[in-house]
């Protein structure tokens, strides 16, 4: 019973001294897949990774079809009105030497799709109005003209400007709370720039819940346009945020991240 007392006792003052935000694979502050107009806090830096389900990735990010992979970021809120962040996808590929293809060693995550995303929250979440933010994904793509677009089992030369992940929204968010814990209500209306991602186009947006014992965790339920996601995150001494999805209730991603306030 006191060992019991014991370990109550310690997760509540966990609870008191931790809050975190949950993260999006791509680094940003948010649900699981879709925006949110929450941000950290001012000073905020991030350093994470995550691994992504093949069905969690847009539908031409193939080779010799769909595969599961990670990716990795740097997010900082260096004021409490923007956020931004730097991610890295791994993707597969032949191992080239110059423009010539190279066969041996089969094929690998040789390649990154590398894209920049931002968040501005114009206006700040009041007693009786929702906070409001705009935001992208990749908006301006690789600089160039030297990209790769995988199409079966070829490799040909593309734009330049994959943009796999590009997308542009406007968010909503609304908090709630009362004894029992902090609902949160989530809007946001959502603009992919490829057709392969147009499944998530439109009013997507969630529903979450701290609980007041332990606010360090927040349960998460989103509709991403085409499918129902469920999954948790939890801050952990401090620094570690850990977040886990099952998109459509069955196909896992998940990942971690490093934060700190440089303030």
């Amino acid at each position: 019973m006191k060992t019991s007392r014991w370990l109550i006792g310690c997760v509540c003052l966990l609870a008191m001294v931790l809050k975190g935000h949950a993260q999006q694979y791509t680094g940003m502050t948010g649900l699981l897949h879709t925006p949110s107009a929450e941000m950290d806090a001012a000073g905020t830096v991030r350093i994470g990774g995550h691994f992504l389900n093949k069905e969690f990735t847009p539908d031409a990010f193939t080779f010799k079809g769909k595969y599961h992979t990670a990716d990795y970021y740097l997010n900082i809120t260096p004021f409490s009105w923007i956020e931004l962040a730097y991610t890295c996808t791994l993707q597969k590929g032949y191992r080239r030497d110059g423009h010539a293809q190279v066969l041996e060693g089969g094929t690998r995550y040789y390649y990154q799709d590398r894209y920049f995303s931002v968040k501005v929250r114009p206006l700040k979440e009041g007693r009786w109005w929702p906070a409001v933010a705009i935001g992208a994904n990749d908006p301006f793509g690789t600089i160039g003209g030297k990209g790769t677009v995988h199409k079966g089992e070829t490799t040909q030369q593309g734009d330049g400007k994959s943009q796999y992940f590009c997308n542009f929204y406007v968010a909503a968010t609304k908090h709630l709370s009362s004894k029992a814990g902090e609902w949160g209500i989530h809007l946001a209306y959502r603009k992919y720039k490829r057709d392969y991602n147009r499944k998530w186009n439109g009013v997507v947006g969630g529903i979450t819940y701290r609980p007041g014992f332990a606010p360090i965790l927040r349960g998460i339920a989103e509709y991403t346009g085409n499918e129902v996601n469920i999954g948790a995150d939890c801050l952990l001494w401090k620094h570690l945020l850990v977040q886990v999805c099952l998109q459509n209730g069955k196909y896992f991603s998940g990942g971690l991240c490093f934060q700190m306030n440089l303030f």
